[in-house]
């Protein structure tokens, strides 16, 4: 996957250092190779939680698509590798992709903000919760998120051409969530503590386990790119000067963004009952399981006979 920030104009300019740099083509080929596997694996366990009647991982679920979005994109630039760089059909598929990739990432931050509003519900006002939970107004409200989202790409891809605005307008979108992050986690530990012993405290801990998990995703993944971009798109420089401190920061700010798909595939852990909920999700491990009790009971039996045999004969 590659900055979708650093080049100096759409269509195609300068490939950012992260396209080059070796931690970029081992951060893609993780992406792709772990990823690609456990966001899909994610995606069906969560599925087979709503067929259950749960509507609490549609968000989740959401997320993890625009994850798989992102993940899908990076064969794009996997690809490209292989060949000479200066390419047009390939210099104008990283372009395009360049354009999903930051759609996948608005998305991603929409849906880690409603997670963390739809956990605080289930805390703060869980009758109103309750009443207006239903499938369908999950969906409409995740369409119209993607729908926002894909009105910012274009607009930014048609309009903004210099990539110094470009990039300053992106930044400021990632950064918005930040705030309303911390203020959903500080809020929903304080309801938690006061409504503990009504709640039990084993629910209480699994809310606020998700919600750490997303604001720590943000804080370590997300926020370092957005500062890391805010200052550089308000900074005059000159792209094509080479810059060792630009160039590194792009590189690792980058490599962390991209690896956020694997840190949101844990949040399916927080959005299962309990341990019978993943088994229910894989017919394979309840086949398993049930393979292995069934072992356990025969040689239980067998132990049985085995002992009580001596005895009649006696």
């Amino acid at each position: 996957m590659t900055d979708v920030n650093d080049t100096t104009a759409f269509p195609c300019g300068l490939d950012p250092p992260y396209y080059t740099n070796m931690i970029g083509i081992v951060v893609d080929w993780i992406i792709f190779l772990i990823g690609f596997p456990a966001v899909c694996l994610a995606i069906y366990a969560l599925f087979s939680l709503v067929k259950a009647g749960r509507v609490a991982p549609v968000y989740v679920i959401n997320l993890l698509i625009s994850d798989l979005l992102q993940i899908t994109i990076t064969l794009v630039f996997i690809l490209s590798r292989f060949f000479d760089t200066t390419c047009l059909p390939f210099m104008k598929a990283r372009c395009l992709s360049r354009v999903f990739v930051r759609l996948g990432l608005c998305t991603s931050l929409g849906f880690m903000l409603l997670i963390s509003l739809e956990r605080y519900m289930v805390v703060a006002c869980p009758l109103r919760y309750r009443l207006r939970r239903s499938v369908k107004n999950y969906t409409l409200v995740s369409l119209s998120l993607w729908a926002l989202a894909l009105v910012y790409v274009t607009f930014d891809y048609i309009f903004l051409i210099d990539m110094r605005y470009s990039l300053m307008v992106f930044s400021a979108v990632t950064l918005l969530p930040a705030p309303f992050l911390v203020l959903l986690f500080l809020v929903t530990r304080r309801a938690l503590s006061k409504s503990m012993p009504l709640r039990g405290a084993e629910r209480g801990r699994w809310i606020l386990g998700a919600l750490g998990l997303v604001l720590g995703s943000y804080t370590l993944l997300f926020l370092p790119y957005s500062i890391r971009n805010l200052y550089y798109s308000l900074k005059a420089h000159a792209p094509s000067v080479s810059d060792p401190v630009r160039d590194l920061s792009s590189v690792i700010t980058s490599a962390l963004l991209y690896l956020s798909p694997l840190t949101d595939c844990f949040l399916y852990i927080f959005m299962r009952r309990d341990l019978r909920d993943t088994v229910d999700a894989f017919p394979f491990c309840k086949r398993l399981l049930s393979v292995g009790d069934g072992n356990r009971s025969s040689r239980q039996t067998d132990q049985g006979d085995t002992q009580t045999g001596p005895r009649l004969a006696g």
